[in-house]
Formats: structure tokens, C-alpha cells, sequence
């Protein structure tokens, strides 16, 4: 605890009740208790007082230890007559056990509590010859005693609920993000599937060759080793209890990346024309975004227009960093509804929206064309 935090929480209500304490005895609100013999001074009550504030001190590091003191100097205030100032105090004493103390000081402290109201409110009943003396010696030590004990243990319960809530709110955000990686997984392994099946059928479209046959083979392979290792790092990333933020090291992908994408591409017999405009260094997020959206259209493309003619646009316009992907449609046998799961594309535009901004695929006579716009985080 700091020296400011000590202030406010320790010194600050100490001072304040003795403060509030002397102008009660000033203004005469003592023998409150009705204490036979007891006429003295009001002066003389500022001595238990400012022994009551001095444990106050203590409360919150050691609570039973300072109600102790208190009930000391609660006794010697009780024998001058009582008065209203030492209420506070013991009310103050009260709470920080109530709060601060083990559970079973707790327990002690409200037990003895309940024994002393019961107590002193039947032999005061009883020695005064009518019930209702007992009454009001009942509702008056409770309001002292018990009161203090129970707000302080609604303190705590709202505290636990609290700390429930957060839990369950932390456990919720664990669930969302392994959801989101679980999807990223997805479209990971998908895009590979999809890759080996482009390059399996364009080597099977063609007529044998051993050369290029043997170069197929061999995109495959690496397709097909790329998304185990992929698959590898996620699964390890999903077993362990890892941040949000620390799976983006793991996962591929990055603008330095994009020319695998072309080469990868190109090798399955698209014809990719790149454009790239001054693209800026982005942020890991950012450029995970760029990388699956354009891995995922060039994906696209070769599974439903293999050979085609396509064009990659990077660029940053003003705030945003813009991709702009576009493929001539063609009519082939090779395109089959199972190399299509239909989540590609929502995919992407889920990931743009979550940085703010937006994707729209769309054909355009006899093109298609993926285009999104992403903000660029401002320093």
C-alpha cells in the first residue's frame, strides 16, 4: 500500500472520527448509557477516544488486535457514562474485522456478538420489570454491534460475485478466442487441401509428363507437410494456456509472405500480375489479415477458375491499406461443389470487420473480384 493509498484508507477516517468524536463531546452527547455515578466531564471521554482512533490505526493489518484495544478503551469510556463518539469507533473496529479478519475471528466475533445482545437484553429486561427495556436495549446493540458485522459481510459477498464474474467473463474470452482459432485452423488446412487438390488435378488434366508430374508431386508434398506443421503449432497453441497475443508469432502469414502466395499460385497455373503500392510496415494483426484474405482468394480462384488470369493489388490509401483481387471466370471440369466448404469467404470478411473494416466479393461481367479495406492503426 502506498503512502497516498495509506492515507486515504488508514489515516484519513481515523483522524476524521476523532475530529467528529471531540465535536460530539464538545457539543455534550455523553451518558448515553445511563451508567449509575458516572458524572464526568465530557473532557474526560476524549482520552478512550483518542485511544479508540490510535487502534483504528491497526485495523486493517491486524483487526483483532485493534478490536481488542478498542474494547479496552470502549470499557473505560462505558464507566465515564458512555458517549456517541465512541459508537463510531467501535463501529469502524467492527467492520475491519468484519472485513479484513480470518473467517474464523469472524465467526467468533459475531458469535460473541449475538451472546452479549441476547445477554444484556434479557437481564436488562428482566432487572427493569418490562419487556420492552429489553427491546430497545436489543435494537440498540444490535444497531452497534451487529450492523457493522453484517455490512462488511455484504462487502465480501459482492466482492465474491465480482470475482465470479470475472471469471466466468475471462473463461468466455478463452472460449471466443479458441473458437476464432479453431476457425483460423479451418481455413489453414483448408486452403492446403484445396492447394494439393489444385495441383493434383492440373497434373491429371494434362497429359503425363515426368518432369512436371514429378513437380506436382512435390507442391504437394510441401502443401501437404506445411499444413501438418500448421496443424501441429495450433494444436500445441490450443493445449496450452497462452494469451490471445501470443498466438500470432505461431501462425503463418505476413506481408513478407505474399510472394509464397504468388509463387504457390503460379506454380498451380494461375497467371498472377502483382501490384504493389508503397504497401507501409503494419501491424502483425494487419498483415495476418492481408495475408489470408489474399491466400484465400487466390485460393478461390484456382480451385473455381484453374489457369485464369489474376491480379493482386496492395496498396495503402490515405489511413487504410487496401487488396484488391481479381480472376477471369472459366468454365472447367476440374471445379467440383467438395472443393468448396462455403465458410472461405465469410471467413475473411469476419476477420476484416473485426479490424474495422470491410470486404466485398463480387462478379463483375466476367471477373471476380475480392476487394477489402482495412485501417491502419494511427501512432
Amino acid at each position: 500500500m502506498d503512502v497516498r493509498e495509506l492515507w486515504r484508507k488508514v489515516y484519513v477516517p481515523a483522524v476524521g472520527t476523532f475530529a467528529a468524536g471531540v465535536l460530539l463531546d464538545v457539543v455534550g452527547l455523553t451518558d448515553v448509557w445511563s451508567i449509575p455515578h458516572a458524572d464526568a466531564p465530557e473532557s474526560w471521554h476524549l482520552a478512550p477516544l483518542a485511544a479508540g482512533c490510535l487502534a483504528m490505526l491497526g485495523s486493517r493489518r491486524r483487526p483483532m488486535a485493534a478490536l481488542a484495544a478498542g474494547t479496552g478503551a470502549f470499557a473505560v469510556d462505558l464507566v465515564l457514562g458512555g458517549s456517541i463518539a465512541f459508537i463510531l469507533v467501535m463501529f469502524d473496529l467492527l467492520f475491519s474485522v468484519g472485513r479484513f479478519a480470518s473467517p474464523r475471528a469472524r465467526a467468533a466475533v459475531t458469535t460473541a456478538v449475538f451472546v452479549l445482545v441476547g445477554t444484556a437484553s434479557v437481564v436488562g429486561g428482566l432487572a427493569a420489570g418490562q419487556v420492552r427495556i429489553g427491546v430497545f436495549i436489543c435494537l440498540q446493540l444490535t444497531s452497534v454491534l451487529f450492523v457493522p458485522l453484517w455490512w462488511a459481510a455484504n462487502i465480501r459477498q459482492q466482492q465474491q460475485i465480482g470475482a465470479l464474474d470475472a471469471e466466468r467473463i475471462a473463461r468466455e474470452a478463452v472460449v471466443a478466442e479458441r473458437a476464432a482459432m479453431a476457425r483460423d485452423l479451418h481455413d489453414v488446412i483448408a486452403a492446403h487441401l484445396a492447394t494439393t487438390a489444385m495441383h493434383s488435378g492440373a497434373a491429371l488434366a494434362a497429359p503425363p509428363e515426368t518432369g512436371r508430374d514429378r513437380a506436382a508431386l512435390q507442391a504437394v508434398r510441401t502443401s501437404s507437410l506445411e499444413a501438418l506443421e500448421e496443424m501441429r503449432s495450433m494444436i500445441l497453441l490450443l493445449r496450452a494456456d497462452a494469451a490471445p497475443a501470443d498466438r500470432s508469432p505461431v501462425l503463418p502469414g505476413g506481408l513478407d509472405r505474399l510472394p509464397d502466395l504468388v509463387s504457390a499460385a503460379t506454380a498451380a497455373g494461375l497467371h498472377v500480375e502483382v501490384s504493389a503500392g508503397g504497401v507501409p510496415a503494419v501491424p502483425v494483426v494487419v498483415a495476418h489479415t492481408v495475408y489470408g484474405i489474399v491466400r484465400e482468394a487466390l485460393t478461390n480462384a484456382g480451385k473455381h477458375a484453374p489457369g485464369s488470369d489474376v491480379t493482386l493489388d496492395v496498396r495503402q490509401a490515405g489511413a487504410r491499406i487496401t487488396v484488391t483481387v481479381t480472376n477471369t471466370l472459366t468454365t472447367t471440369d476440374l471445379d467440383h461443389p467438395a472443393l468448396s466448404a462455403g465458410t472461405g469467404l465469410w471467413s475473411i470478411r469476419e476477420r476484416a470487420a473485426l479490424l474495422g473494416g470491410d470486404l466485398t466479393a463480387t462478379r463483375d461481367g466476367n471477373r471476380w473480384r475480392v476487394h477489402a479495406s482495412l485501417p491502419l492503426p494511427t501512432a
